[in-house]
């Protein structure tokens, strides 16, 4: 298998059975990775899989370490595979590398270490969170440093990570609106209007998941509302139009949610045939319950 077939393969399946694919990535990459680009590839899907889904830091820093023994591992490479070797040692408990490292650098390892524990202890989590955030602001980065990006993503990630969670302690569901209200805070400095109407998307369903209606409605229109200003875009239509539905759904607005129903199907016929097909289940789900 070629390396993009197989980091695609990967990234498919990794959510489903990350067990898996750390068996494949234990076996093949260090024979994949023939180019720097493909060690950094290579080290951030070994970071995620045998950290925030498996928590299995020592297997992952020895896989990282193989990485970094490739004849590829350029100097680009040696300073990413190092970001993730200190953040999956500080999930371990192991030796705290950050003192060593500059702001930016000490702010995106405890960034990716947040993102990592989540699923393994939240209240850890929330710490280091709240540490990097906190480090970004008195340090005033500038927009454009890489650190910004790594909080937007983990903020983005965390409350994803708790969304999923069948059920959520207050303190955990705290985590999970703070961390949605970070990603879309970082996201509006480090992105696009792109990056910055998903993170309104994030928010929406995250105060679904809250049970606070009225939010997530909110967020749902600021989400729809930006997409609007940069041309309506039918995929970003779709899923503003999905989170406004559920909004009204959970505030028993029968009206209102079959009218976001219907916004919603409307902007999937503008999809083209690939969009379509892995859209067609979110449909499915919010048609099978409307009004």
């Amino acid at each position: 298998m070629d390396f993009d077939s197989f980091l695609d393969q990967a990234w498919t399946d990794h959510a489903t059975d990350p067990t898996s694919v750390a068996d494949r990535l234990a076996r093949d990459a260090a024979a994949l990775a023939d180019t720097s680009e493909h060690v950094v590839s290579l080290a951030h899907l070994a970071h995620h899989v045998y950290g925030a889904h498996l928590g299995r830091w020592a297997d992952g820093r020895k896989l990282l370490d193989r990485l970094a023994a490739a004849a590829a591992a350029d100097a680009n490479a040696a300073a990413a595979l190092a970001r993730f070797t200190a953040s999956l040692d500080l999930c371990a408990g192991a030796a705290d590398a950050r003192d060593d490292m500059a702001t930016s650098e000490r702010i995106r390892v405890t960034a990716l270490a947040a993102a990592s524990m989540v699923d393994h202890d939240a209240a850890q989590a929330g710490a280091w969170l709240s540490e990097a955030v906190a480090a970004a602001a008195a340090d005033a980065l500038p927009n454009n440093d890489p650190a910004v990006r790594a909080l937007a993503v983990a903020g983005n990630n965390i409350a994803a990570a708790l969304e999923e969670k069948a059920a959520r302690s207050a303190a955990e569901r705290q985590l999970m609106i703070v961390a949605a209200q970070a990603g879309r805070r970082f996201w509006a400095l480090a992105g696009t209007w792109l990056e910055t109407e998903r993170a309104e998307y994030r928010l929406a369903m995250t105060w679904l998941q809250a049970g606070d209606a009225a939010q997530a409605r909110h967020h749902a229109q600021q989400c729809l509302a930006i997409v609007q200003e940069h041309g309506g875009a039918p995929l970003e239509r779709f899923f503003g139009y999905e989170a406004l539905a559920l909004a009204e759904r959970a505030d028993r607005n029968a009206a209102a949610d079959a009218a976001a129903v219907v916004l919603a199907r409307d902007a999937f016929a503008a999809l083209d045939e690939g969009d379509r097909g892995w859209c067609q289940p979110t449909l499915d789900r919010l048609q099978s319950a409307a009004p």
